[in-house]
């Protein structure tokens, strides 16, 4: 089933923040996806995002399974940070 098409799921995400989300964090960005109606759901489901982010070159990669209200933005893009010489 479709997270995003899920009227239950959507409904845990907006009254309570009790939509589960799979939060991908690379050196680059962090990704989130979702909402799930539960830890098991997301599960299922993130092996095909890691595997779409290694196609894309994506390394360092750690994941999460939270249980939050929906993110501002979907996807975090970090600005690398500057060294001094």
């Amino acid at each position: 089933m479709d997270p995003v098409g899920n009227p239950l799921v959507w409904l845990l995400d907006r009254l309570r923040g009790l939509a589960v989300w799979v939060e991908i964090t690379t050196d680059d960005c962090t990704y989130y996806y979702g909402p799930f109606a539960s830890e098991k759901e997301a599960e299922a489901h993130k092996g095909r995002y890691i595997a779409d982010l290694k196609a894309e070159g994506a390394e360092k990669i750690e994941v999460q399974i939270k249980k939050m209200r929906q993110p501002q933005s979907l996807t975090v893009v970090r600005t690398p940070s500057r060294v001094r010489s």
